[in-house]
């Protein structure tokens, strides 16, 4: 695995098309349907995905196997994440990508509004728990269903383990949950926002170790 520091824009733009297309024109059961609804239409999702991709080159979080197969996004509390100016130029292209600051103030908001649960890195934010979040991994289009996806997870397994600290992240499907499940992660909450069923998850090495008390509502 190695750390991307640049990719052509014909890659970028690429990786971007495909992460938006695995949102847009994935089968979502009722109750589903993750960030689709926001957007009006798949290059909207793809302008969306790729302030991801570019936040992660810029910030050295972004990381690919070694011929390029598939790539991953991943942050920690040590320190590795987006600085303040990454973050400034992701907003403007997330506000782009939908069509004005207003719009991504409404999606921001209601994406984060009514929700049953608190998310699982809030949480441990909260409680001071260190972790590693898997924010965004695609496999390209040729290399699917190769075993990249649990190359891509393994790095990010390895990471947590070196760190001492259990590895997070959220999924927007059962189908999508269960493959991560299959791939070691537990699932640990069901929550909903903005009417979606999000289904968050956890790897820790060790039972009992590095896990979190999901809180419980009322």
């Amino acid at each position: 695995m190695k750390k991307v520091r640049s990719l052509s824009k014909e890659k970028i733009d690429e990786i971007s098309a495909l992460i938006g297309a695995s949102f847009w024109d994935y089968p979502y059961a009722p109750g589903e349907g993750g960030l689709k609804p926001f957007f009006p239409s798949k290059a909207a999702m793809t302008e969306y995905m790729k302030s991801f991709v570019i936040a992660g080159i810029e910030s050295g979080t972004f990381y690919s196997t070694d011929h390029g197969e598939g790539y991953i996004l991943i942050t920690d509390t040590n320190g590795n994440h987006p600085g303040f100016r990454s973050i400034v130029r992701m907003a403007r292209r997330m506000k782009n990508a939908l069509g004005g600051w207003g719009r991504l103030f409404s999606f921001l908001k209601q994406a984060n509004s009514g929700c049953d649960k608190k998310p699982l890195e809030i949480q441990m934010k909260k409680q001071k728990k260190p972790y590693v979040k898997v924010e965004m991994l695609i496999v390209t289009e040729q290399y699917q269903g190769q075993g990249y996806m649990r190359k891509l997870m393994e790095f990010a397994y390895k990471t947590a383990d070196k760190n001492g600290c259990p590895c997070i992240l959220d999924t927007d499907a059962k189908g999508k949950c269960d493959r991560y499940v299959h791939l070691g992660m537990k699932l640990v909450q069901i929550r909903t926002a903005a009417g979606c069923k999000i289904y968050d998850l956890m790897y820790s090495k060790e039972d009992g170790n590095n896990t979190l008390q999901a809180e419980k509502e009322s």
